[in-house]
């Protein structure tokens, strides 16, 4: 049986401390939760491929956001063998984040894409984090991943996708990333063709934008100095943002 953990109490020490045997989801809570069936579909999925132990329900979930009246806020919910750990946090992206762009560097890490555990989210992302922390330092919002083959995979925290003459784009899952919730969206909600991508093919492309659970769909202004347009993007993150919000679209 897991101990529930919430903020600051005792954290059990197991395999998720001493190797990174853990998983995790970060959900948006506005009003509601966004995508909570999704999010813990995942999860659980997770929990399966990686022998951690007993599922977790929506029902639990949502009883917890409720008792703790849970709203505009980042929830992350991690689960190790014996701790199944909640917290929130403040949601940091801004209006001024989506009306400018973000600016993104290309890593020079390459993912590898026959990793077991690169299509889950894992307590092992650390090399997200020192990417992501490097970038940030050097003035970028974002740093995306090649893996091995020479083939686009993903940002630190987003997955990426490319417009080229109107035609949407985006990596596919073998290539070694994480098949994000709003990338799902996309997918399911527009016309986008999965293949590969080189680095040539980004930079030539004419719209680039990301997406994650958090910043939802977010255009790229440029990728180190090349930049890009926001015309098809815009169509597409009107209609997230009408879904997300009830019909309001607002940041």
């Amino acid at each position: 049986m897991r101990k529930v953990i919430y903020e600051n109490d005792t954290i059990n020490i197991d395999s998720g401390i001493f190797f990174g045997r853990g998983v995790f989801e970060t959900i948006l809570v506005k009003n509601t939760p966004v995508f909570l069936k999704e999010h813990i579909k995942r999860l659980n999925n997770a929990i399966l491929k990686f022998n951690l132990g007993e599922l977790i329900s929506i029902e639990d979930v949502a009883f917890f956001i409720n008792k703790y009246n849970i709203k505009n806020k980042t929830l992350k919910i991690v689960v190790t063998e014996k701790s199944l750990i909640y917290s929130t946090r403040e949601i940091k992206y801004k209006a001024s984040d989506y009306k400018e762009g973000f600016k993104v560097s290309i890593s020079e890490v390459l993912r590898n894409s026959t990793s077991r555990i690169v299509n889950f989210k894992t307590l092992n992302y650390l090399e997200n984090i020192i990417e992501y922390e490097l970038c940030q330092r050097n003035g970028y919002n974002e740093s995306i991943f090649f893996n091995e083959e020479g083939n686009l995979c993903e940002g630190c925290t987003s997955n990426v996708f490319i417009v080229k003459d109107k035609f949407i784009y985006t990596p596919p899952i073998k290539c070694g990333l994480l098949p994000g919730i709003v990338r799902s969206w996309v997918i399911d909600n527009f016309d986008v063709i999965e293949k590969n991508i080189t680095k040539e093919e980004l930079l030539n492309s004419d719209e680039v934008f990301l997406t994650n659970s958090l910043v939802g769909v977010i255009k790229v202004s440029n990728i180190e100095n090349k930049l890009f347009k926001n015309e098809v993007i815009e169509k597409i993150k009107k209609q997230y943002d009408k879904q997300i919000n009830g019909g309001q679209n607002d940041e």
